[in-house]
């Protein structure tokens, strides 16, 4: 399982790149990660060895079998960080905390945060603190591990040690085994194009495909997308997370916020976890199944995740605002029931006055593309390019369990 949740970190640091790279940060604030062993002597090491012994705060107490290539979990973070000074964050705001067998870990949205320094706030049942302040810092990005503590009922990140913070209740992650065998993260939703038919299309699309639970992140949604989006939520399909941030950001660079806090959010509820866009559908070409009688099939340990190379759709058209007929609410209520549905009041009659069939013979024979189905996606856009190259905008399932 660790190495599982080694490579899902890999992965974030992969994203964690190109946002750099497409924020135009210069090259001295880009963070790089040195996959080779430090020289002896190297001063960097040397002030990383002291920074080690010198934490001012208790250490961690070792998990069995949550080590890091056979060391301390805070260490190996340390060591693999050692090319950046640890700064004080100049603010943190918070996401979730997820509680592990080994440890707690606070999600965060705050930006070009790599190594900062922040503290873990332990409060019990009364409210009350537990303990000094543990040092810790972010690490990857959006990311802040801090140990366990006998009696923590909530956590909180702060920029001093006395600073204030958000307490935050603990998310169970303490799991005997996944509660889900395949769940989807879904990119974070934005931008002004209305979402509503694609998500539907999206969430219908993987459940036929054996996904069982959506985790989404939605920065911008319409108020009439929230309406179909809360219909799943009420049905406990979906679960959403806000990212709200004092930061200022272009809408896309708050995919890596979802990457980082869903990884963590699916850990240990979900054996296989799907990372994909609103706009992406994944279908089995070669084989009989679908994607989770695939994933069953995977018996070698050391698989923790399998790709999916990208062919792209090209779509020419916006999506509709709103579906213009009928009663939105009896619209949700018929959803996935029934291909058509009369809209009509106890004293409504509809009789086929020159059709000489009835009115379902009538229904069978419409073809004209105002209908809904015409504007779903993949009935709708089929011009296609080539596969993509290996790697490049590859969409993955990885193993969260």
């Amino acid at each position: 399982m660790n190495n599982y949740f080694q490579l899902g970190l890999i992965i974030i640091g992969s994203f964690l790149f190109f946002d750099v790279f497409l924020n135009d940060g210069s090259i001295s604030s880009r963070v790089q990660y040195s996959h080779l062993p430090l020289p002896s002597g190297n001063t960097v090491l040397v002030d990383l060895s002291s920074e080690i012994v010198n934490q001012t705060t208790e250490k961690a107490n070792a998990v069995e079998g949550y080590e890091i290539e056979g060391e301390d979990r805070f260490k190996w973070y340390l060591k693999r960080t050692a090319s950046n000074v640890i700064a004080t964050a100049p603010n943190i705001t918070t996401l979730y905390a997820y509680e592990f067998d080994h440890e707690i870990t606070v999600t965060t949205p705050s930006w070009k945060m790599i190594r900062r320094r922040v503290y873990c706030r332990y409060l019990d049942k009364n409210g009350n603190e537990i303990g000094t302040p543990y040092e810790s810092f972010t690490y990857p990005e959006y990311i802040v591990n801090c140990p366990k503590r006998k009696g923590t009922q909530k956590i909180g990140l702060s920029v001093t040690q006395n600073g204030e913070f958000v307490p935050l209740p603990l998310v169970d992650r303490m799991l005997k085994k996944p509660k889900y065998e395949l769940s989807m993260c879904v990119a974070t939703i934005y931008g002004e194009e209305p979402k509503w038919l694609l998500f539907i299309e999206m969430v219908e699309h993987f459940k036929l495909q054996g996904v069982q639970h959506f985790y989404l992140h939605i920065h911008h949604a319409s108020n009439y997308d929230l309406k179909m989006i809360n219909d799943y939520v009420r049905t406990g399909e979906v679960e959403i997370h806000y990212l709200l941030e004092r930061d200022k950001r272009t809408d896309n660079h708050w995919h890596m916020v979802n990457i980082a806090d869903c990884l963590i959010w699916s850990r240990g509820e979900s054996k296989w976890t799907i990372f994909a866009d609103l706009d992406e559908r994944i279908l089995m070409t070669e084989y009989p199944g679908t994607i989770l009688d695939y994933m069953r099939e995977i018996r070698n340990e050391s698989i923790g995740g399998v790709q999916f190379r990208q062919q792209w759709v090209l779509k020419t058209e916006l999506m509709p605002e709103k579906y213009e007929s009928g009663s939105q609410d009896c619209l949700i209520w018929s959803r996935g029931k029934s291909k058509w549905t009369i809209f009509a009041d106890l004293d409504g009659r509809i009789l086929m006055t020159e059709y000489p069939g009835t009115i379902l013979d009538y229904m069978r024979e419409i073809r004209n593309e105002s209908t809904i189905d015409a504007w779903m996606p993949t009935h709708r856009f089929h011009n296609s390019t080539g596969i993509g190259p290996i790697g490049h905008t590859a969409t993955n399932i990885i193993d969260t369990s």
